[in-house]
């Protein structure tokens, strides 16, 4: 009866040894898992920036040229608005890769986006907010959508109302039409980039940000 006993309290004590060992390597799986998924999201709005100091020589060039020579050095393909000017001469502060981005942007007033393959540049005035209307009770899932995707950037608000079915959001063309994508919402019939409006935008500068009026688009 003894040995007996002991045997069958040895099965149980493994048994549940082997319950426990199973239901710590599920948990270990799924945080693997939600962790990893968690740092894509983290790094879907920004391309992979080169560690170290970024080697370039400014010789009176212009500013998108500059530009696309950065995505070409970092291996992104860089689309620059037709609105952007400038020309950059000697002087630029010695930094990484980002450091040089965000000096470039902060001295002629210009705005970035990553849509996960291309970097979008927009100058400010070309910065909008736009209502994006939802079909109805899809709004409850649009928030969730947008940061399972990785789409969410902290610098451009974008808010949802679940009672309206709309969303607010504001930023580069890039990012706006971007978020209409996700969400499935074709951009308006007859919509042009801007018909001249003024439109209350929030303005990026760094880590700053300050609201403004700036027009969405000049006036014909």
């Amino acid at each position: 009866m003894t040995g007996r006993g002991t045997c069958n309290a040895d099965r149980l004590s493994g048994a549940r040894s082997a319950a426990f060992l199973a239901r710590h390597l599920a948990a270990a799986l799924t945080f693997g898992l939600v962790f990893g998924f968690a740092s894509l999201q983290a790094i879907a709005a920004e391309p992979r920036w080169p560690s170290g100091p970024y080697k370039y020589i400014t010789v009176d060039q212009s500013v998108p040229d500059a530009l696309v020579e950065l995505g070409r050095n970092m291996r992104v393909p860089v689309r620059v608005s037709k609105l952007v000017k400038g020309r950059l001469s000697a002087g630029m502060p010695v930094g990484t890769a980002h450091e040089f981005l965000k000096e470039i942007c902060n001295r002629y007033g210009l705005v970035w986006h990553f849509d996960g393959i291309v970097m979008n540049v927009a100058t400010e005035a070309e910065v909008q907010t736009e209502m994006i209307p939802l079909d109805a009770n899809a709004a409850a899932g649009a928030q969730d959508r947008l940061s399972r995707l990785g789409v969410i950037d902290p610098r451009f608000p974008v808010k949802v109302s679940e009672k309206d079915d709309v969303v607010s959001v504001s930023g580069p063309p890039s990012y706006v039409e971007l978020v209409r994508k996700t969400l499935g919402v074709p951009a308006a019939p007859g919509a042009k980039p801007g018909d001249g409006k003024v439109v209350p935008v929030r303005v990026f500068r760094g880590r700053q940000a300050e609201a403004q009026n700036v027009p969405s688009a000049k006036a014909n």
